[in-house]
């Protein structure tokens, strides 16, 4: 009897696309076994049955069935007791990730190194995309790309568009993730201004509303085809792939337009980070927005929904031309403006800054976080000075830059084991500085 590799992924469907690249890793090492997936959600299960990095899908209820038998690794890719619950339930060889022991759950010590870069205030320290994270659970783990089945050609449903077919997604479930719709509106005028284009609108049934509000107030001024609730997955995956380019915030949407290899323009604002969670793979943009409170939680009750309005069409549209290559570089942005090219090196995403804005502390310490602790989420990786360098180089150095070492130590205590101990971070994120001329200070 071969071999069985259980994946627990109890969240949403942009939640297993970005678990492929681990899915690839595991079908890597363990090329024999049998890969069974864990979901609650349905749209998770019919992805999960059009993949072919996944034999068996086992749809996970309240009191429902659970899985038997025997395995030699399961891996939970959820940081909640649930999922835990359900991975110690079963018999397993090796456990990876999150376990749940007398009530409370324990994690990795990677994870308790992201829980520590959290808790030192600001999320925007870190830049370590969900995707990489994931993967590395997996022994021996490489970079991976996202993965979804190549659709046998673009959908028919695209063969009344004209010009650039630009993907508008409008649709997001928390509403501090929904860029309003008179903005993606003015974001389709303006593109159609420029060229000929067709704004190609996508969403579930529940959000045909706002199809039909887009449609109102773009009358006149863009040609509209409107796809939304007309798709299966599959079907959305075969129009996705006839697509010029893919406007949405940070939704399932996105991920999927990534893994069938369409460029994205990627809207971020709120609680939304694009390091985190952006699209995955090489040539996306992620266009964020960052208010003074943001990144904030996902839960939080906003009174102000300031940042929604931030990102602005007018840049949004100069993003898009950006990528379609109509253009060779953007204007100069706003103060809490920022965009990022998406690409890869041999740890998996890396983001590179467009625009050369001045260099600032916080944004040294971030990319000084990120290189240093990355051997510390996926053993075997050598931190490396020069990756460290060339992300410099995309900045307009402006005076001395000053790391806050407090933050450094407070990381360097929650640095997982004694072979990334938390001198080894401190000692590199010390010796990257030094070697840049950077200085250290406690505050």
């Amino acid at each position: 009897m071969s071999a069985r590799i259980l994946i627990i992924q109890m969240a949403k469907l942009g939640d297993f696309i970005q678990s492929t690249p681990l899915l690839a890793n595991v079908r890597r090492e363990y090329p024999e076994a049998e890969i069974v997936l864990a979901c609650e959600q349905g749209s998770v299960a019919e992805a999960a049955d059009l993949s072919p990095l996944v034999d068996e899908v086992l749809v996970v209820k309240d009191n429902g069935p659970v899985p038997s038998g025997r395995f030699e690794a399961v891996f939970v890719l959820n940081s909640h007791s649930r999922a835990a619950s359900l991975a110690d339930s079963v018999k397993a060889r090796h456990h990876y990730g999150p376990r749940l022991r007398e009530g409370r759950l324990h994690f990795t010590a990677a994870q308790n190194f992201l829980i520590s870069l959290m808790m030192t205030g600001n999320r925007a320290r870190g830049r370590f995309n969900l995707a990489d994270i994931w993967a590395s659970l997996c022994p021996g783990a490489s970079p991976e790309p996202l993965f979804w089945p190549k659709p046998c050609a673009p959908s028919e449903l695209l063969n009344e568009a004209a010009g650039l077919k630009i993907g508008f997604q409008l649709g997001s479930k928390n509403h501090l993730r929904r860029w309003p719709v008179e903005y993606f509106a003015e974001l389709a005028a303006r593109l159609n201004g420029y060229e000929t284009a067709t704004a190609v609108l996508l969403g579930s049934g529940p959000e045909k509303a706002m199809g039909a509000r887009f449609e109102k107030l773009a009358a006149g001024q863009a040609r509209v085809i409107n796809l939304m609730g007309r798709t299966s997955l599959e079907e959305l995956g075969a129009v996705l792939s006839g697509l010029d380019l893919l406007v949405t915030a940070d939704t399932g949407v996105m991920h999927l337009a990534a893994a069938v290899g369409i460029p994205v323009l990627a809207l971020f604002f709120g609680p939304a980070y694009g390091p985190e969670t952006g699209p995955y793979g090489e040539g996306h943009l992620i266009y964020q927005a960052l208010a003074d409170c943001a990144p904030c939680r996902e839960n939080d009750k906003c009174p102000r929904r300031q940042c929604l309005e931030m990102p602005l069409p007018a840049i949004a549209a100069e993003a898009a031309r950006l990528r379609l290559g109509r253009v060779g570089d953007l204007p100069a942005l706003p103060q809490g403006h920022r965009v990022w090219r998406t690409g890869s090196d041999n740890f998996g995403q890396k983001l590179e800054t467009i625009g050369r804005p001045p260099l600032t502390n916080d944004e040294a310490l971030a990319l000084l976080i990120t290189e240093a602790g990355r051997p510390l989420i996926r053993g075997g990786y050598r931190a490396d000075a020069a990756q460290f360098r060339a992300a410099l180089e995309c900045f307009e150095q402006r005076g001395p830059v000053t790391i806050n070492e407090a933050v450094l130590k407070k990381l360097a205590a929650a640095s997982p084991g004694p072979e990334h101990g938390g001198d080894d971070f401190l000692t590199t994120a010390r010796s990257f500085c030094e070697d840049l001329g950077f200085n250290f200070a406690v505050t």
